[in-house]
């Protein structure tokens, strides 16, 4: 049991443990209907690395009680903006991934400021603006689906591979926040701290993660693509944090959690792929199962125990 906030988590544990059998249940119904059933592994571990390493920045957020949509919002510029220089060359490639990363920067420095300084309600009305211009952005700069050619792309796509190679940075990137052990030290600063130095720690790694997720995007699918893509983005995120049993309500979140929600949630869109579900009908469909897992969690959640009574002072024998 994990304890937070006043509140347990109750069989975390036994919850991964569904969790990871429905995981694997799924994509063995899925091996049934494709010719070779073990070509549908790197096919999972490509669909869960991108909301993974959107779900490891809201991991890094929620260690601050909070999640940030936003950070979806970037995600899906960035694709956008890769995407597009991508089919340029390399040169161009390049300068739109530091362009992407660029974007990142004063979003972070906003959310972190207004967390801070005007409250959590302002907060995520930016956060939600955030993703409603760039949403609205990237149909400004993708009015039609874009190839990309750069080899850098093409090798970020890893059809050489057995597992992609957008899954090996996700894994790589889980194991660096692993060995970092991000604690709950960074939460909301002191009477008389200022915001910049919890937003360093905090919102600016979790945007960069965002940003990079929009480069794996593009590396995966090997395009740009118009509009739409922050939506489905941000139900794909909630699913790999909800499935992981990440605790929305009180911030609670462990490495693992998330690693597995992430796994759920490539098995499931691939499952919903193989079976030739329509796009708006599998939205639909991750949106409705991130909302169950919410509710689950919500239900299993309980006060905490009290704690022991400080031990009466022994008696001076004097």
């Amino acid at each position: 049991m994990s304890v937070t906030g006043g509140s347990v988590r109750r069989g975390q544990r036994a919850w991964l443990v569904l969790v990871s059998a429905a995981a694997i249940v799924l994509t063995v119904l899925g091996g049934a209907q494709v010719p070779d059933p073990i070509d549908l592994v790197p096919s999972v571990a490509a669909a869960a690395a991108v909301p993974g390493v959107l779900a490891l920045a809201q991991y890094l957020l929620l260690r601050s009680g909070r999640i940030e949509p936003g950070t979806i919002g970037v995600a899906g510029l960035s694709a956008a903006i890769v995407g597009v220089n991508s089919a340029e060359g390399d040169g161009r490639m390049l300068l739109g991934v530091l362009l992407a990363f660029a974007a990142a920067l004063p979003f972070a420095l906003l959310s972190g400021y207004l967390a801070w300084n005007a409250g959590l309600g302002y907060a995520m009305v930016s956060a939600a603006t955030v993703l409603i211009a760039a949403d609205q952005l990237v149909l400004q700069v993708v009015d039609e689906t874009v190839n990309t050619h750069a080899p850098l792309m093409r090798a970020l796509g890893g059809a050489d591979l057995w597992l992609p190679s957008v899954f090996l940075v996700a894994a790589a990137l889980f194991g660096l926040v692993a060995l970092l052990r991000p604690t709950s030290e960074p939460m909301p600063p002191a009477e008389g701290e200022g915001w910049l130095r919890p937003t360093l720690l905090i919102f600016l790694p979790a945007f960069g993660l965002s940003a990079l997720a929009g480069v794996l995007y593009t590396a995966r699918i090997q395009a740009a693509i118009p509009g739409g893509l922050s939506q489905d983005l941000l139900t794909v995120c909630l699913l790999g944090l909800a499935a992981g049993g990440c605790s929305l309500r009180t911030g609670e979140a462990h490495l693992v959690d998330v690693a597995v929600g992430a796994l759920f949630a490539g098995s499931l869109t691939t499952f919903l792929a193989i079976e030739s579900v329509d796009a708006a009908t599998a939205s639909l469909v991750v949106a409705a199962t991130a909302v169950v897992f919410v509710l689950l969690d919500l239900a299993r959640l309980s006060p905490a125990p009290a704690p022991d009574p400080a031990p009466a002072p022994v008696p001076d024998p004097r």
